[in-house]
């Protein structure tokens, strides 16, 4: 992992990164989840009621809370809305951890190489459980009444889970800690950018899971 570290490109090939996710970003918020995220206006963040729901009866006391019009979009809002939106904020973040990482010494420069890969992990995991969401709101849109299979909310929420893990606990652990410690070591103006971007991520990714998923319990 660290020889990518050691490319005289690295800078750009990471920056490249940090810019491609920004526009797969922008165009799954502004076009293809725009219009389901309006219908679920304020209830847009029991979304993460479903992600975290483990049980089909859980699942469904959930998603039949949503009107009609709701659950429909929520379907259109799993896919392919949020299996873009996943690899937005992976590539994004992956992109300015490794740009973070290039601007600090020895050991952190390492673990920075290797932890710059978990929100593209995190976004492998989120299509894996927008897949699992996905077939249980297409089943229920068609029969509120039908059963669903005990895996399908497990496996959801088990994919769930390991998504948070690798996207609002590690990432923020080294990111935070390595924009503290890069403030003392380089300062340059596109450093502090990188510091800044990095940074108001990070707390984004760190406080959504605090914030929605204890209201789900």
């Amino acid at each position: 992992m660290q020889v990518l570290m050691r490319r005289p490109n690295a800078p750009w090939l990471f920056g490249l990164m940090a810019l491609a996710g920004f526009g797969i970003f922008g165009f799954a918020t502004s076009v293809l989840m725009l219009g389901p995220s309006e219908v679920l206006g304020t209830r847009l963040s029991e979304m993460t009621c479903l992600q975290m729901a483990f049980t089909p009866e859980r699942y469904s006391a959930v998603f039949l809370s949503f009107s009609e019009q709701q659950r429909e979009a929520i379907v259109a809002l799993l896919v392919p809305g949020d299996m873009v939106f996943a690899w937005g904020y992976g590539f994004l973040l992956s992109g300015l951890l490794g740009l973070l990482a290039l601007r600090l010494p020895g050991g952190w420069q390492r673990w920075g190489a290797l932890i710059m890969w978990s929100p593209l992990l995190a976004s492998t995991l989120d299509c894996i459980e927008d897949v699992f969401l996905y077939t249980m709101a297409q089943q229920l849109v068609g029969n509120p009444q039908a059963a669903i299979a005990a895996t399908l909310p497990m496996l959801a929420s088990i994919a769930a889970t390991l998504k948070y893990i690798a996207l609002s606990v590690i990432p923020p652990l080294y990111g935070l800690a390595g924009i503290a410690k890069g403030v003392f070591s380089d300062r340059s103006l596109a450093s502090w950018l990188v510091y800044i971007l990095l940074g108001l991520l990070l707390i984004s990714m760190l406080l959504k899971p605090i914030q929605d998923i204890p209201a789900c319990f």
